[in-house]
Parts: C-alpha cells; sequence; structure tokens
C-alpha cells in the first residue's frame, strides 16, 4: 500500500496509505496500514506495517535499505540527523536528515505537508504543518545541506487550501510570523493574497502547498511535484480534519519515505 512518488538509480521516496478504508464511518478508525503508534491502535499491528513498510522498500530496492528511521513529531523546527547514534525512543523533531545509503526516513502525516529533500549527498524527511511553516522547520533542514549543490523536493499527499478552513486571525499570524522570518520572497501583504482566500469576516482558506513551494523556492529548491492529492479528499488517505469532521475518536497516519542507496 505505497505510492512511488519518486524514484531514480539512488534515490527512492514513497508514500503510504490507507488501503481499503471508509474514512467517514465511525468504526473504521485505522483502514489497513496505520503508520502511527499513538493514534490507539494496536501496536503489534502498527509494527507489522512498518515492517511490511520496510519490505516493500527493499523490494524496491534490490534489499539495499537496512532501516527505517522515525520521530515523536512536535509541530516543532528541530532538524534530528539519523546518522547520529541510533536511540530506542524516537527522538522529538520534524525533520530527519541522513548521509547514509540504506537509512530511509520517515515522517508521518494525516493533513500536514510531506516533504522529501535530496541533493549532494543528503537526503531529509519533513513534517510541515501550519505551526512548521510559521516556525522555519524548511529552512532549519536545508541549513544542514551543501551551499553548493543542487537540492531536489517532492512534496506528498496533504490537505488542500478548498479544504482547510481556520480562523482569520490565526492566519494573519501565519503571514505575518513568515514574512518577519523571512522564510519567503514575498512581503506580508503579498503572502496573505497568495495563500489565503477569505471567505467570512471570520474564517478563510490557507493553502499550505503554495506556502511550502514558496518556502523551497526561497531557498533555490526545485520542486518535482505538480499535483499534490488532497488527503481530506482522496478516500484512501488518512486526514485528521476528515477525521474531526466524522466524529471520529481516532485516525491512522500516512508515512512518507525517502532514502538513497
Amino acid at each position: 500500500m505505497l505510492n512511488v512518488l519518486y524514484q531514480d538509480s539512488h534515490t527512492l521516496v514513497v508514500q503510504s496509505h490507507a488501503g481499503e478504508f471508509n474514512k467517514f464511518a465511525a468504526d473504521d478508525l485505522y483502514g489497513k496500514f496505520n503508520m502511527g503508534l499513538h493514534v490507539g491502535d494496536r501496536a503489534d499491528r502498527v509494527l507489522d506495517n512498518r515492517a511490511n513498510l520496510l519490505l516493500s522498500l527493499n523490494d524496491l530496492t534490490d534489499n539495499k535499505v537496512e532501516a527505517v528511521h522515525w520521530l515523536n513529531q512536535i509541530h516543532s523546527d528541530i532538524v534530528i540527523n539519523a546518522d547520529d547514534k541510533p536511540q530506542a525512543i524516537p527522538r522529538a523533531g520534524d525533520a530527519l536528515i541522513s548521509g547514509q545509503k540504506g537509512q530511509a526516513l520517515a515522517i508521518m502525516t494525516a493533513d500536514c505537508v510531506p516533504i522529501a529533500v535530496f541533493g549532494g549527498g543528503q537526503v531529509a524527511c519533513i513534517h510541515a504543518g501550519w505551526q512548521g511553516l510559521a516556525k522555519g522547520i524548511i529552512k532549519n533542514t536545508l541549513a544542514n545541506f551543501a551551499k553548493d549543490a543542487p537540492i531536489q523536493a517532492v512534496i506528498g499527499a496533504c490537505i488542500s487550501q478548498v479544504n482547510y478552513e481556520i480562523d482569520r486571525p490565526l492566519a494573519q499570524n501565519i503571514v505575518r510570523q513568515v514574512a518577519e522570518a523571512d522564510l519567503v520572497e514575498l512581503g506580508q501583504d503579498e503572502l496573505y493574497q497568495a495563500v489565503i482566500q477569505d471567505t467570512t469576516p471570520d474564517k478563510c482558506l490557507i493553502d499550505i502547498v503554495k506556502l511550502t513551494k514558496l518556502q523551497l523556492a526561497k531557498l533555490g529548491v526545485s520542486v518535482l511535484t505538480c499535483d499534490v492529492p488532497c488527503s481530506y479528499a482522496a478516500p484512501n488517505l488518512y486526514s485528521y480534519r476528515a477525521q474531526t469532521h466524522a466524529k471520529k475518536s481516532a485516525t491512522g497516519r500516512m508515512a512518507t519515505v525517502i532514502v538513497q542507496f
């Protein structure tokens, strides 16, 4: 239950999906391929899914993947080097980076933007919700890459603007933080017009995919992704917002994984 987002002779990017799944049914919380240990699913089932993910990665790379690294994601700007001494408990942060072959980097999402980045002999995987985008998680991650190497990025499925309504004061705060931190080329007013669509005096729609692409462009990163599937709309993708609207007690998580081999 994987979608290959990118593959060449030495880099692979995949994103898992839920498989057979009724995302708006109260009695179907986790579908067939949940990657999240923190969402109330049975641990043995999730660990089996993660083991099968590793098997699938090796099928796609002729058995060149040694391990999959995971994070305790906290909506931060923290980048973890997966090449450091491994720990039994996943470290807290929202991006993983590695310069070694065979080390797969995984982040989990259910609406946030998953970004796989590669170039100059390094790979990274980034979890970018609105908080991470406002705090500079993309910039912090790319600061670990060689300055003269061409860098490319692939964006996985996440929530689309039409399905992502937030309060206008929150949108204004996100735009202000991004502009003040100089994370994009646009000024605050221009950025608001680019990524926010007002719907009522109190509500608006935010385009976190475009916000992601603007931040990557500021850093000179080439984005290979054109159309990004919507995690809310697609029937086989996990969505925290869909879970909330369906009044479900929980939902699973997708994994986006990058590995160089």
